[in-house]
């Protein structure tokens, strides 16, 4: 079976209220991965905010 990807534009109202009909379990995995992104996000700046031109 082949998966096939669509893209939809959705604003944030649209997103909130698709995440709120997930069930719990769900909505954990979703926050544990948005909360990974964030810190990613974080330390590369962190990162970027120490790196000096040598």
């Amino acid at each position: 079976m082949t998966q096939a990807t669509y893209q939809i534009n959705l604003n944030f109202e649209q997103i909130l209220t698709l995440v709120k009909q997930l069930p719990s379990a769900e909505k954990i995995r979703l926050s544990k991965e948005l909360e990974k992104e964030t810190l990613n996000n974080q330390l590369t700046q962190l990162l970027e905010s120490f790196a000096t031109d040598f």
